[in-house]
Parts: structure tokens; C-alpha cells; sequence
């Protein structure tokens, strides 16, 4: 990444979100840093980081648009309007409706230097868009299910989009009638080939057993953050999501595990079904060359938090711990990683830290960072430099837990783990060492882009049937020389 860049969701396709090649923001002029640029989306606001070229950040918003920003003189070059080339391939089910499906893009553009590419939720379509005026320039379906969804912002690699699939499911089980559920997800590459988008190849999460009963292993989607090419081994790595459903006869040996204790690997989940897992995909195939399984059986929609628990509900239900990033990519080069190698690192929203080696998939160390939580726990991602990976203990729950100190800590809390061995640096306000800190109006969902000096994020949110949150996009500048 150069430093007038900041590619996709993880500014590089390794999502260490770091800014290595941009030193212009230090320790001696953060407290210089003013806002430059602010545009106001009502009534939702801005969630993905911003693709970063040159003197331009393109960013979609929660209102339906695609936008190309002049981030230096706060022009804004052209917007394009998301949601109408939605609804021109096809107008939203009812189910999509009454599930909270906008027709909006909320990933991270990615570039293949003349064409932008989004991901939509209604539809789950891939779009690729002339850089230059925001038309369309053609479209792909990735995934046909009525509640499918591109929540995943799309990584960029040697001629092909590789993006996951998930879906609304966890939902529309509240739904009367609605028979829960039978989405799998999925990991894709697409290509842009005679001025076309069109499928390269797909990898299903979960490869159903056979003569089970009842409803299907469902789930398994492949929805936080981006996801990371690693080009000396020529694969690409995946985090997935938990089960929303499972065949009787699986439920029944549930019922039987409980009463003996939980033990792991857990006798009740096949190794076909890539719940709560890690993957490393062939780049050219999609074959799957490892897959770590980081977990018991967890089948868990929103039936089960219903008064009285819906009808959708497994009969044992999970904790929800999913996978809600991507993994992050060390190379070895100088870095502080176990015998100096390459090194995976990634965060569940159970709360759990992992290092993981990128040939086997072998957990080389574990670290409890945060209480878990329906929403964390850690999602969404983590940034890495040299030395640790630096985290958001999100503990939705506001469980009170002891930190690294010894302060007992009840809110979110944010911290860094040694890359060598998981421990805990520091956590914290007290001791994270707040150089700056500033209010914001509005929610912040989404991760900060930096690019020549210059900070870039949105605020505002909108997910599913809840409230639309507005906000804005904004740029924040250093005016003051950093050394």
C-alpha cells in the first residue's frame, strides 16, 4: 500500500489496516487533527471504509449511493445510485421487505484500476462500475436464495473478485411460516471477462451429510470484513459464520452431549460443515486445502431469543459465536511472530484471540480478550503491525471482567496482544495511552481509512429492521508537521 492509498476494507489484501507508508500522522501532531469534509446522509449514514486512490475515496452509503469524493478540495466527482441498479435487476421480494433486505451496497469498493466493484445486500449481486463516471458496467448474481446477502467487502487479486456469501436467515426464523432456514454460505471468485461479470468458481461452507432428517445444516456464512490473498502459498484465507439449523438427528445427539459435558471436537458437528471455522482456499480452484474448526456445534436465529422461543429455534441452542472478520496475514519479514513465520490472526465474538499458522491451520496460541457477546466478543476486525494485533473488546453485553491489570473492566475496551504469544499488552482506556479524543455526533460502524495525512470514515448505520441511524462521511486532516 502506498501512502495515497488505502485498498478495500483492510487497506491491503493482507486486512492489517495498517499505514505503514504514511508517517505524516504522529504521536506529536495528533492533537493538530481537524475535520476538512463532511457530507450528510439522512436518514442513514455511512458504514464501510472508503476505497482510497490518489486524491479520491469512493464509499457507498446506507441511503442507497455510491460516491466519488475529492478528499483534498471536498468535491464530490459523481455519485451513482446503487439502489435503482438493484431494483433494475429485479424489485425485492416480500420477504426481502419484511426482513429488513435494503437494496444498498455496504462494502468496501475494491478496483482493478478502471472499474469500481460493490457488493449488494437485496440480491446478493456483484457490480462493477466505470471508475471514472459511476455508470454500470455489468452485474453478476452470486447467490439466488430470497434472503442472500454480500455483506463481506470483496478483496482484489491478480484478475478476480473474491467475496462471501450470507444471508438474513437469522431474521426471517422469526418470521410466522417461514420454515427456517436452508442457506449455506459461500466463498466466490468472479472475473470481468469480454466486458462481462461471471462466476469463476464457489465453495460451499457446508457439504451436507448424508440420510439425515429433518431440516438441513444451514448457515455458515462468510460475512465480516474482507477476505486475505496470500500470495506465497496461492490461497485465500476465510473466516464463516454459525449453523442457523440442523437435522433431527443431530438435535438428538445434542440432547445427549449435554448430559455428558462438552468436549472438543464435538462428536455432533460433522467436519464437512465449516461452522465458526478458518479456511485457506485455492486461489485458481476453490478447493479447500485446510479448514480449522474453532468450536462445539453452534445453531443459533433469532427464534430462540423470542418470548416465547420460536418454533425455529434449534432444539439446543448456541451462544452465537461467530466469525464476524476475516483473518489478517503477518509475513514473517522482521515481525515478532512465533519462530519468526508467517502468522493468521483473528477474533470471534465469543472473545477469543487466535494465532494460527497459514500452513496448517494449527492454533499456535489463544488469547481471552473480551467477555462474549451476541455482537461481541471481537467483529468486525482487528489491525496488526510487527509486533501485536490491536483489538475492540466490543462486550456488548457489558459483562464485568478482569483485564490484563487487574482492573476490572464493565464497558468496551480496546487493547493489543503480542503477535510471539497472544499475551495481553495492555487494555483499556488507562492504559491504551489516549493521545486524542473527540465526540462524535452520530454512530460509528465502520473502520478509518488513512491516505497522505488525511483520515476518512463514516458514521451512521442501518441494519435490518431496526431504525436507520443517520450520519455522514467525513475527512479529518493533521495540520501540523509530525517529526
Amino acid at each position: 500500500m502506498t501512502s495515497n492509498s488505502w485498498i478495500g476494507w483492510g487497506g491491503s489484501i493482507h486486512n492489517r489496516r495498517l499505514a505503514a507508508s504514511d508517517a505524516t500522522i504522529t504521536q506529536r501532531n495528533v492533537g493538530s487533527i481537524l475535520k476538512t469534509c463532511e457530507y450528510r446522509y439522512e436518514p442513514a449514514g455511512v458504514s464501510a471504509s472508503p476505497l482510497v486512490l490518489n486524491v479520491t475515496a469512493y464509499y457507498p452509503t446506507w441511503t442507497g449511493l455510491l460516491v466519488a469524493l475529492d478528499y483534498k478540495s471536498c468535491d464530490v466527482l459523481w455519485t451513482s445510485n446503487i439502489t435503482k441498479m438493484i431494483l433494475d435487476f429485479a424489485p425485492r421480494t416480500e420477504v426481502q421487505v419484511g426482513s429488513g433486505v435494503n437494496p444498498v451496497s455496504r462494502t468496501s469498493p475494491v478496483t482493478d484500476g478502471s472499474r469500481l466493484y460493490v457488493g449488494t445486500l437485496a440480491h446478493a449481486l456483484v457490480l462493477a462500475i466505470d471508475r471514472d463516471t459511476g455508470e454500470l458496467i455489468s452485474h453478476v448474481q452470486i447467490d439466488d436464495h430470497p434472503v442472500a446477502l454480500i455483506t463481506q467487502s470483496p478483496t482484489w487479486h491478480d484478475g478476480q473478485l473474491l467475496v462471501g456469501t450470507s444471508s438474513f436467515e437469522i431474521i426471517t426464523a422469526t418470521h410466522p411460516g417461514y420454515s427456517c432456514c436452508d442457506h449455506v454460505g459461500s466463498m466466490n471468485s468472479v472475473i470481468f471477462e469480454k466486458g462481462f461479470l461471471k462466476l469463476r468458481w464457489k465453495t460451499m461452507m457446508i457439504v451436507q451429510p448424508e440420510g439425515l432428517t429433518g431440516d438441513p445444516f444451514s448457515g455458515a456464512s462468510v460475512w465480516g470484513s474482507s477476505p486475505v490473498v496470500d500470495m506465497a502459498r496461492d490461497v485465500v484465507y476465510i473466516a464463516t459464520g454459525n449453523t442457523h439449523s440442523i437435522p433431527d438427528e443431530t438435535g438428538a445427539c445434542q440432547l445427549v452431549q449435554n448430559e455428558t459435558g462438552i468436549v472438543f471436537p464435538d462428536p455432533c458437528l460433522p467436519p464437512e460443515v465449516y461452522q465458526e471455522s478458518v479456511l485457506a482456499l485455492d486461489l485458481a480452484t476453490g478447493d479447500i486445502k485446510w479448514a480449522r474448526q474453532l468450536g462445539v456445534l453452534d445453531a443459533f436465529n433469532l427464534a430462540c431469543m423470542l418470548v416465547p422461543v420460536g418454533a425455529e429455534c434449534p432444539p439446543v441452542p448456541g451462544l452465537d459465536s461467530d466469525f464476524g472478520m476475516g483473518p489478517t496475514l503477518i509475513t514473517g519479514d522482521g515481525a515478532k511472530t512465533p519462530d519468526g513465520k508467517d502468522l493468521i490472526v483473528i477474533g470471534q465474538k465469543n472473545g477469543n484471540l487466535y494465532g494460527i499458522s497459514p500452513e496448517t491451520g494449527q492454533v499456535l496460541w489463544l488469547t481471552e480478550a473480551s467477555p462474549p457477546g451476541l455482537e461481541g466478543g471481537l467483529s468486525w476486525g482487528i489491525a496488526a503491525d510487527d509486533t501485536a494485533v490491536y483489538f475492540t473488546a466490543i462486550n456488548n453485553a457489558r459483562t464485568p471482567y478482569t483485564a490484563a491489570d487487574g482492573q476490572i473492566i464493565h464497558n468496551s475496551a480496546f487493547g493489543a496482544a503480542a503477535l510471539i504469544d497472544g499475551k495481553i499488552m495492555w487494555q483499556d482506556k488507562a492504559t491504551g495511552g489516549i493521545l486524542r479524543e473527540d465526540k462524535l455526533e452520530d454512530f460509528f460502524h465502520g473502520g478509518i481509512a488513512v491516505a497522505q495525512g488525511y483520515l476518512m470514515f463514516g458514521t451512521g448505520y442501518w441494519s435490518g429492521l431496526q431504525p436507520p441511524f443517520a450520519g455522514s462521511f467525513q475527512v479529518w486532516k493533521a495540520t501540523s508537521c509530525g517529526k
